[in-house]
């Protein structure tokens, strides 16, 4: 069975919270969490309610980038892995999360406020959050998803 692959094209092309001038050119930018412009995180297999911001980047493209991603309280993602390297810092909230394809019950771990994680590529991976949670993620784009259990295809 082959995994569904979702590149993020949603938001990430319009969406970018530094003068795009300011990135890449040596001069420092800023971006203040006001100023974040938030959008629905629409990802085929995902329950809807999380939300997406881009900080920083193209992560439609193969460059560095960094994104807020916030999940309300309860939210579950299922197992998915990326084909790059993901390093993701929590910010508010508890991240539940566990490596793996298949969501267990208590396999997760929970992380907080200022814990850091790294992600290796091509890992399986699944979770949640406690509280209102938003997490950092950087790394190299593209970012894509690709689920580790996608729905059967009908023939």
């Amino acid at each position: 069975m082959r995994p569904i692959r979702l590149l993020f094209l949603l938001p990430f092309c319009c969406v970018v919270a530094a003068p795009a001038s300011a990135q890449g050119s040596g001069t420092m930018a800023t971006v203040s969490a006001g100023a974040l412009v938030w959008s629905d995180l629409n990802v085929p297999g995902f329950a809807p309610g999380a939300k997406l911001a881009v900080i920083s980047g193209r992560p439609d493209t193969a460059s560095a980038y960094t994104v807020r991603l916030m999940m309300p309280d309860g939210y579950r993602f299922p197992a998915h892995w990326h084909p790059m390297d993901e390093n993701v810092t929590i910010l508010e909230g508890s991240m539940q999360l566990a490596m793996g394809d298949r969501a267990e019950a208590g396999g997760e771990k929970s992380y907080g406020v200022g814990d850091y994680l790294y992600l290796p590529a091509k890992q399986p991976h699944y979770g949640g959050a406690r509280g209102r949670t938003v997490v950092q993620l950087h790394g190299m784009g593209p970012f894509t998803i690709n689920l580790a259990n996608p729905p059967a295809t009908p023939n």
